[in-house]
């Protein structure tokens, strides 16, 4: 009898730990919740300039469906500033006040330098993809782009190759193509290259004979162009209903156009491209190639992450805003879409400037 009452004992206490394992093996295990990062996109979604906006959102999106487990959620909000200053301050002040985020990423150096002092004041971090070196101004603000100075490099020596010597400048008034202006001419001090002209013009124009007449007058061997969509179409179309056969060139400006056949055997100079890895998987997700910036953003957003999850690695909250601008600080290097980049202590990421040329209607690097 003793020994059935223990043998049902020991049978009802397997059962009981049976029960126990299996409540446990079974039941919904509660999710962990994440802290989220907000990063706001400030970019150009529609207007002229609305290709390559569309192309940096994609490259976003990208980046962060390639995320693999991390310490917090990644949010991207994109707002469109049409390349507007009004609408950049608006989409910008949107961005900090309403949805409260943590990082503003901007695109050109008109937009950046709108955003450079609400990230200052707000004391949060902005990424601008931009030349002027002016908005990386301050503790919150960093840029993503080949520096004028760089690209100014090898643009002389190309023209010198060339043995061309005399430039006319068609520009348009905006910071980001007078920081590029301001550094050739400096440049250039002491060589035999000139500047026969150096003729402005607004965002929004639409007869530039009298500039491009000016130029002629000059007699330059080639033109620089420094514009963008749609006045780079109309002045380029212009051009050559004037008859001006001197060829073309531009640092950046051919690839702020979906109309490439029109620069068809035109050389000139543009940031780093892309690594094939990043095109491959750009094109592999959305059937076309990605445009001028969109590896810029795509690492920008790489590096912010990196940069939040080593502050936050031993944290239990989001790290301070401080403590990411130190990581950022401290990141010397970084293997991104752009190849091995430079972090340097002006809050500046450098990348490398290569010639290209438009060939068959696309942009290839000759050197």
């Amino acid at each position: 009898m003793a020994k059935n009452i223990t043998q049902w004992i020991v049978g009802i206490i397997i059962l009981v730990i049976v029960i126990i394992g299996a409540v446990l093996i079974f039941t919904p295990k509660a999710e962990v919740t994440k802290e989220t990062v907000k990063i706001g996109a400030v970019l150009p979604l529609s207007g002229g300039a609305g290709f390559l906006g569309q192309s940096a959102q994609k490259a976003l999106i990208l980046a962060k469906e390639q995320l693999g487990d991390t310490k917090y959620n990644f949010e991207v909000i994109f707002e469109d500033d049409k390349l507007s200053p009004k609408e950049t301050s608006t989409a910008a002040n949107k961005l900090i006040g309403v949805d409260g985020v943590d990082v503003i990423i901007s695109e050109t150096s008109g937009s950046g330098n709108v955003v450079t002092p609400l990230a200052e004041s707000s004391k949060i971090i902005h990424f601008g993809i931009a030349s002027d070196i002016n908005v990386a101004k301050g503790k919150y603000n960093f840029i993503h782009w080949t520096p004028p100075e760089e690209e100014n490099k090898v643009f002389i020596k190309e023209l010198q190759r060339r043995g061309i010597k005399k430039v006319a400048i068609l520009g348009v008034n905006q910071q980001g193509e007078r920081v590029v202006v301001d550094d050739f001419k400096k440049r250039i001090e002491g060589t035999n290259i000139e500047i026969t002209s150096d003729q402005l013009f607004n965002f929004g124009e639409k007869d530039f004979k009298t500039i491009i007449l000016k130029a002629k007058q000059t007699e330059p061997e080639i033109y620089l162009l420094l514009a963008s969509s749609p006045e780079l179409e109309i002045i380029v179309k212009q051009i050559k209903e004037i008859g001006i056969e001197e060829p073309l060139t531009s640092i950046e400006s051919f690839e702020f156009t979906e109309q490439p056949e029109i620069f068809e055997g035109y050389w000139y100079i543009n940031a780093a491209d892309p690594s094939e890895e990043y095109v491959n998987a750009y094109k592999q997700k959305y059937g076309d190639n990605p445009f001028l910036g969109s590896g810029n953003v795509y690492d920008i957003f790489n590096i912010i992450v990196t940069a939040y999850e080593t502050a936050g690695k031993d944290k239990k909250g989001k790290p301070t805003m401080e403590e990411v601008i130190s990581e950022l600080e401290n990141m010397k290097e970084f293997r991104g879409a752009l190849g091995q980049l430079k972090m340097l202590d002006e809050g500046v990421v450098w990348s490398g400037a290569v010639v290209k040329k438009v060939r068959d209607g696309k942009f290839v690097t000759i050197s």
